[in-house]
């Protein structure tokens, strides 16, 4: 590998900073749900690691500050020093040595297994790490090949991002890589100094085979696998062979430390030494493992002083002259073409830097692709010293130049005075690394033959220029003009950032993230960042975020069962707070200092705490206890199931360490409920008539009135277990999750009472809670794939689906609020927006195909093999819905709206809208099953495209007023639109251009023939945009040229594109209701104005368009869900507005808008 490639890694995007404090970014060293991890370079060309967070807020500062502290403490041996770190005010990141060389994982796949020595050397190294880690008083929990780094002194132990102190924190969330994770982190009892020791055994084990022992995967599959693991060291020579199996005990009591492990390994005898007298064992340590150095990666410096090498002397002559002209003063700039020489060797220099990727080429010309080139290449650092002071006046002159230049070389624009005395001067005699292009040797020269006669028509010039500049500024003063020039410049820059940082607070401090996004658009209204903060924000689905002031990692806490109220329980006392409100709103004290968990009755007024002796309810009106202590089930402690009330509040669920599912409680009698069996009852229906009982591997359902036991389907032992059962309100279903051990997932079952028949299953991606939601209308399933899943109950069908954080606790549905709530892993309580399920469906949640004709008033659709005509606004069909034989069915409106077109089998209908009647038929000639595909009118509405499905495909072009049609054979297609003028027509999949005057089938230009997407034409055809797999390309109107490309969001798919009135905006509706906005002009994306999250548009097709006017986007899912969304800024201003209901507070604007004058962010 040559140094040149050697360097390369992810690139910044535009989202990412080009700087953080006094260091420069040169790319991404990764990214993931903690944060980013940046390539980095100071002042004085040093090379660190930047690691910038995902979240913000109070809480997640203050974990960041414990991080650094913990991290900090760490001894340098074996693990990447911290440097420094901002985590008091934004932006927030962590910087720390930069480790240069592969990971073991990556040494491995290049090299293969290790060798005894090495494979010593390594398992020392990582175990001196670890000491020193846990020496510190933290846990690492994500242990594993890709974190350690081989460097030039050995191998070196990185990323602290889920590192926590040890403790009671280091229970609770699944944080780390599965198959590196210990088996008691998946059995909930968290994850100490042992779960590192565990890890690396896997870690040895891995650099021994030359492969991970438990292989990635489902993750379900992947935790079965450790549950079942067997370690097996065969092959490893002692004591190596020993320590791992000791570390891979089952029992994480039975394992090693880290410093025993170490103290075997570099051969010492009996018990390692105490923490004070560590110190010459981390030593040791390190020189055993420094003999094993990896290759080290060289820096951009000296990939660049390589490439600068090969030049010719011309060649190098033109670098300084490129790279001077992209520094503009303590920022970056791009650099046209017309600033660069016209010369073969600076086209040269350009070709070879740019082939690197230290130079990238954009459409404003040429940049920096790694703005951390500017400190770590000496030999930039020594242009930039020594021409400091002429780079300013060199960038005011190039910028007069350019106005010059494009106001038509007008005199009036020349210098003058003594700015072109200091820029003369520069130019004769101070000028060192930068010579003058052609347009500023022009305008020099022009300056100063100006300035030879203006002695003689000073005044009369003086006084033009005078009536010149009062004309252009409108009666401004040249000095309030450039004041406002320069405040403009600052607002946008202050207005970018906030776009930046409102992104970053969505998901911690939503209400602050959506008055961040209105007022970086009120400072700077017309950038893109600004327009896209707005869509974001407004289509965001965390709502707000709220914590207890009080919470600490000892405290316990709970929801009510609409999340609207938290109870914290810690001190000794209970503190129960009003979530939507943000207040407290009671007080219980003397509860006790050991309290394990919390429930709250429905009604609010009984609380349940669960110590050491069992459980004990207290009155929250009166804060006294009521009644005699419901005694604890058994005397271990157990992290299996939770405190909780059924809705009726009349019985209470108490965990058992004895069995998976807790077991339920009378709260009256304060006596456990059982089955007639004697069985306990893990799961009671709201009335109490119907119990569910797990019993050994298989469960049972009783009528406990009657005392009869219903048959289920069986549960057999070697095909899973049961880890969720809920009955719903009205005690006529049951819905039960159960961890399949043979195949590794997850299964969700459904029964119908009282005769206990399953009406749904289904294995694979479900979670392992289940119950039912929002008044028993869904069925709700999440955990173990990290997702929240809504279902109808009546049809089962998924229409709701979001990602949830790693960690969720007490999950809770607000049918009022139209809400979720659930805890973090850290104590907040997060409200999360679902009213989008409630929206109501045409067709419940049948899904098909749809369009919607331009006035947003008339819908087509086809569901269950019937073509439906329905007012758009109240649903009522318009015609009788018509029978469509097997095969493929389409429609199409006619760009005035009047006419219809439903193709189906071998007939066309027109219908006339507004008649509601069939005007006309077509019957479409060719072979049987030769449906129709995709029908299109041309923007005159006379004549209509009909494709064909089969071989060869064919075009049909009818012409309606006559009835006659023409065939243009070898042109089937999916997807038809004619361009504005209705010269072409274009059909999709793959793309064909169609001459709808010959019938004739055009060429395609070089690149056009992988189009094979979604497009649509620009109003004024000048344009026309296609889809990909993973981007969106623009194209002219005549598909010969490629203007522009947009990269697509990982995972997204376009299923229909609309252009805005004035062609300035693009809306894609991708899989999922998800629809999203692009500026057009400068290339960039807006934002999701609209996500939905619905899990129904496979096999359907949902439509977007833009009003008349472009201030609304009409949307219309495969279900028939019609939606209406306000994309005028100001009206998506107010909105914003209107839902954080609040102004920044001053700590805020302090924080945020540091410096700038209060405004009226929401007047």
């Amino acid at each position: 590998m040559s140094i040149r490639m050697a360097h390369l890694m992810a690139p910044l995007t535009p989202a990412d900073p080009r700087r953080l404090g006094r260091y420069w970014l040169a790319g991404r060293l990764g990214a993931g749900g903690q944060g980013v991890v940046y390539d980095a370079y100071g002042e004085a060309g040093e090379r660190v690691a930047v690691k910038v967070p995902r979240f913000d807020g109070a809480e997640s500062r203050a974990r960041l500050a414990k991080e650094v502290a913990a991290a900090r403490r760490v001894a340098s041996f074996c693990t990447a020093r911290v440097i420094e770190a901002q985590v008091e005010t934004a932006p927030q990141y962590i910087v720390s040595e930069f480790v240069p060389g592969p990971s073991l994982r990556q040494v491995v796949a290049e090299s293969g297994p290790y060798e005894q020595d090495a494979l010593r050397r390594l398992a020392i190294g990582v175990a001196t790490a670890l000491t020193a880690i846990h020496q510190a008083g933290i846990v690492h929990r994500d242990l594993k090949p890709d974190n350690i780094i081989m460097g030039p002194d050995g191998p070196r132990v990185i990323d602290f991002g889920v590192a926590r102190e040890v403790g009671p924190t280091t229970s609770g969330p699944l944080v780390g890589t599965p198959g590196y994770m210990p088996p008691e982190v998946f059995e909930g009892r968290g994850a100490g100094a042992a779960a590192d020791l565990w890890a690396w055994a896997m870690v040895v084990l891995f650099a021994a085979r030359g492969a991970d022992v438990i292989e990635a995967g489902e993750p379900a599959a992947v935790i079965a696998r450790v549950l079942d693991f067997t370690p097996q060291v065969g092959g490893l020579a002692e004591p190596l062979a020993g320590l791992v199996a000791a570390a891979l005990a089952r029992d994480p009591a039975n394992r090693p430390s880290a410093a025993e492990v170490l103290w075997r390994l570099l051969g010492g005898e009996g018990a390692a030494p105490p923490g004070g007298e560590r110190a010459d064992l981390l030593v040791r340590g390190g020189t055993q493992a420094g003999a094993l150095a990896g290759r080290p990666q060289p820096d951009l410096g000296t990939v660049a002083e390589e490439l600068y090498g090969e030049l010719s002397e011309a060649e190098r002559a033109s670098v300084p002259e490129v790279f001077l002209r992209m520094i503009d003063g303590e920022d970056l700039r791009p650099v046209g073409l017309e600033e660069l020489p016209d010369t073969p060797a600076a086209d040269a220099m350009l070709t070879v830097f740019g082939g690197a990727g230290l130079i990238t080429r954009t459409d404003a010309g040429y940049e920096l692709a790694a703005p951390g080139l500017l400190h770590a290449w000496p030999r930039l650092r020594e242009w930039v010293a020594s021409n400091r002071d002429g780079l300013p006046v060199h960038r005011r002159l190039a910028d007069a130049a350019v106005l010059w230049e494009e106001h038509g070389r007008k005199p009036a624009d020349l210098m003058h005075g003594s700015a072109l005395d200091r820029t003369l001067q520069w130019a004769a005699t101070a000028r060192k690394d930068l010579t003058l292009g052609r347009r500023e040797r022009a305008f020099l020269d022009a300056a100063a033959g100006q300035s030879r006669t203006r002695a003689r028509r000073r005044r009369l010039v003086a006084a033009a220029l005078a009536v010149l500049l009062v004309a252009a500024l409108g009666g401004l003063g040249t000095a309030e003009y450039l004041r406002r020039e320069s405040n403009r410049q600052r607002d946008d820059a202050l207005a970018r950032s906030l776009a930046l940082r409102a992104a970053d607070l969505r998901q911690s401090d939503p209400q602050v993230a959506k008055l961040l996004s209105v007022a970086g658009w009120r400072l700077s209204p017309g950038l893109p960042e600004t327009r896209g903060a707005l869509y974001d924000s407004l289509s965001q689905a965390t709502t707000s975020v709220f914590s207890d002031p009080g919470y600490t990692a000892d405290t316990v806490q709970t929801l009510s069962g609409d999340g609207r109220i938290l109870v914290s329980v810690g001190g000794g006392t209970a503190r129960i707070w009003d979530v939507p409100g943000r207040r407290r709103i009671g007080t219980v004290s003397g509860v006790g200092e050991d309290v394990h968990d919390v429930a709250l009755a429905p009604d609010g007024h009984t609380l349940a705490l669960l110590d050491v002796e069992g459980v004990r309810l207290w009155d929250t009106r009166t804060g006294r206890p009521l009644g005699e202590r419901i005694p604890r089930p058994t005397e271990e402690r157990t992290d299996r199931g939770v405190l909780s009330f059924d809705s009726s509040g009349h019985y209470l669920a108490i965990p058992d360490a004895k069995t998976v599912l807790p077991g339920w409680w009378d709260v009256a009698t304060r006596k456990q409920l059982t089955a007639p069996s004697g069985a306990a009852v893990n799961a009671i229906s709201r009335d109490g008539r119907y119990g569910f009982v797990v019993k050994g591997a298989g469960a049972e359902l009783w009528d406990l009135r009657s005392g009869r036991k219903t048959p289920l389907p069986p549960i057999e032992q070697d095909k899973g277990a049961v880890s969720a059962a809920a009955f719903s309100d009205d005690g006529r279903m049951l819905v039960t999750t159960e961890i399949l051990t043979s195949a590794a997932q997850s299964r969700l079952r459904v029964f119908e009472l009282p005769a206990g028949d399953e009406v749904m299953g289904q294995d694979g991606d479900v979670g392992t809670e289940a119950g039912f939601a929002f008044g028993d209308r869904f069925i709700a399933d999440w955990g173990g794939q990290d997702a929240l899943r809504l279902r109808l109950r009546s049809g089962f069908e998924a229409v709701y689906e979001r990602a949830l954080p790693a960690s969720v606790e007490r999950l809770r549905f607000d049918l009022d609020g139209r809400a979720v709530r659930y805890l973090t892993e850290h104590g907040a309580v997060l409200t999360e927006d679902v009213s989008t399920v409630f929206d109501p469906s045409m067709n419940g949640a049948q899904i098909g195909d749809v369009w919607l004709d331009p006035s947003a008033r008339v819908l087509a659709a086809i569901w269950d093999y019937r073509i439906h005509v329905r007012d758009a606004v109240t649903g009522r069909p318009l015609m009788a819905p018509i029978e469509r034989p097997d095969g493929m069915a389409t429609a199409a409106f006619s760009a005035d709206g009047r006419r219809l077109a439903l193709a189906a089998g071998s007939t066309v209908r027109i219908v006339d809208v507004a008649g509601r009647r069939v005007s006309a038929r077509l019957e479409l000639t060719g072979e049987p099953g030769q449906s129709p595909q995709a029908v299109a009118f041309s923007p005159d509405g006379r004549t209509l495209a009909v494709s064909r499905e089969g071989r060869p495909g064919h075009v049909e072009l009818w012409d309606l007023a006559s009835g006659s049609r023409r065939a243009v054979t070898g042109a089937g297609a999916t997807d038809l639109a004619f361009r504005a003028d209705g010269r072409l027509l274009a059909a999709g999949g793959p793309l064909q251009l169609i001459d709808p005057a010959k019938g004739a089938v055009r060429p395609l230009a070089p690149g056009a023939g992988q189009l094979d997407g979604a497009f649509a034409f620009s109003p004024d055809g000048r344009r026309v945009a296609f889809a990909g797999p993973d981007r969106l390309t623009l194209w002219d109107g005549d598909v010969r040229t490629r203007i522009a490309e947009f990269s697509l969001s990982a995972g997204s798919e376009v299923t229909m594109l609309a252009w805005s009135p004035d062609g300035r905006t693009i809306a894609t509706y991708e899989q999922g209701a998800r629809v999203r906005l692009w500026d057009v002009r400068s290339r960039q994306p807006l934002g999701v104005v609209f996500d939905g999250k619905q899990a129904l548009d496979g096999g359907g097709n949902g439509w977007v368009a833009f009003s008349a006017d472009g201030t609304e986007l009409h949307t219309v899912t495969p279900d028939g869900t019609v939606r209406v969304h306000d994309v005028a800024e100001p009206a998506v201003a107010a909105a914003l507005c209107a839902r954080a209901g609040r102004a920044l507070t001053a700590g805020e604007w302090a924080r945020h808008l540091p410096g700038v004058q209060p405004f009226a962010v929401c007047p």
